[in-house]
């Protein structure tokens, strides 16, 4: 279960994004569904308000007859506190978001897993490229859409 924000944090937010975050209320128990450009300026206003821990971030590829679309989910953890923070942003068919690599170095390697695995490219990453598999490996094995019979499969 997401742990509760603190009240001056939940006004910030409030105050910036008020249809995500009302002043009162519940959010979401699966995190806040933010706008993906809103993505890395919420990152930072938590980073000022003492979420300074980069816990990690996961994609889910969600294919649709109408079209791919995807899902980044976020994790930010307050040490002094010991609570974390988490919200997702929905990214289209072609799944670009910002990196969040200026405000948390440890994003760095977390990010490169998810475009490997999943390809989601994260904007102004200083180093995107595959992380786990070989750099001419085809498609992105985490993706429901994934063809087990890829010619690089170790199981071939």
């Amino acid at each position: 279960m997401m742990s509760p924000l603190p009240a001056p944090v939940r006004a910030a937010l409030a105050a910036r994004w008020p249809e995500v975050f009302p002043a009162e209320g519940d959010l979401d128990p699966n995190g806040p569904l933010v706008p993906a450009d809103s993505h890395y300026d919420l990152a930072a206003l938590l980073k000022e308000h003492g979420y300074l821990l980069y816990v990690t971030v996961v994609a889910t590829h969600f294919p649709t007859p109408e079209g791919d679309t995807f899902e980044v989910a976020t994790v930010l953890r307050n040490p002094s506190t010991g609570k974390a923070f988490w919200w997702r942003c929905k990214l289209g068919a072609d799944p670009v978001i910002a990196t969040l690599f200026p405000l948390f170095a440890g994003a760095d390697w977390q990010e490169r897993e998810q475009f490997d695995l999943v390809g989601v490219r994260f904007a102004g990453h200083p180093d995107l490229r595959r992380l786990m598999l070989p750099e001419d490996w085809e498609g992105h094995p985490l993706r429901k859409s994934y063809a087990i019979d890829t010619p690089h499969a170790p199981w071939r």
